[in-house]
């Protein structure tokens, strides 16, 4: 028999290369066939695109990581803030007001007697029992007032500050003389408040007592 040339599965199929010795193959093992390699195909073109994506999904050496701007801050201009943990609040600071100085009454507090109790430390000065009472004593007296130890019958104001003394409070109290704050002291000072209102106005609150005594307190009111 003679040799065969390389032939298409159609030519494979004339009747001039059938008439030459080639063997019959059934039409539906040729569309068999003919599926097969076109299903390679595209499995080889799915592969090819699989392949381009995975090349261009790498970075160059050259570029920079997407996801440097949220490693790296920014480096703060115009002498912006870098701190993380926002600083803590300053603590309230009492103003000392002088007489005849920024509304400061000279004499508002002639012939009137003051006595403290607690401590003062938004005024500053000493320690212990003794926080702020120093520095709030010398303003009380440079406005002409008077501060005794001890609360009697010749007391006007019992100023109040923080921790206060029971016994004191309570005398205070038994004797109708009148609980002021440093606040309220301040007002009569600069003039804003009268003697008779600051007398007349409602107590200071008290959460607390030096001596250990906790609660909320207001004594007569």
């Amino acid at each position: 028999m003679n040799a065969l040339p390389t032939l298409t599965p159609t030519e494979f199929q004339s009747t001039a290369y059938q008439a030459a010795g080639a063997p019959s193959i059934p039409r539906s093992a040729m569309a068999a066939a003919g599926s097969a390699m076109a299903a390679a195909g595209s499995a080889m073109a799915a592969a090819a695109s699989a392949m381009a994506a995975a090349a261009s999904a790498v970075p160059s050496k050259m570029d920079p990581p997407p996801s440097s701007n949220a490693i790296v801050p920014a480096i703060p201009t115009n002498n912006e803030s870098t701190d993380v943990v926002p600083r803590a609040a300053k603590k309230v600071k009492f103003t000392i007001p002088r007489p005849g100085v920024d509304g400061g009454v000279a004499g508002v507090l002639n012939g009137k007697r003051f006595v403290l109790t607690g401590v003062f430390p938004e005024v500053g000065g000493g320690t212990g029992l003794s926080l702020g009472k120093d520095r709030v004593t010398s303003m009380i007296e440079s406005f002409g007032g008077v501060v005794t130890s001890a609360v009697s019958g010749k007391t006007n104001f019992l100023l109040v500050g923080a921790e206060p003394g029971r016994s004191k409070v309570s005398k205070a109290d038994e004797k109708g003389i009148p609980l002021i704050d440093l606040i309220a002291l301040n007002r009569l000072l600069l003039g804003q408040a009268t003697i008779e209102a600051t007398a007349s106005a409602p107590p200071p609150r008290i959460d607390s007592f030096s001596a250990g005594y906790a609660g909320q307190f207001r004594l007569g009111y």
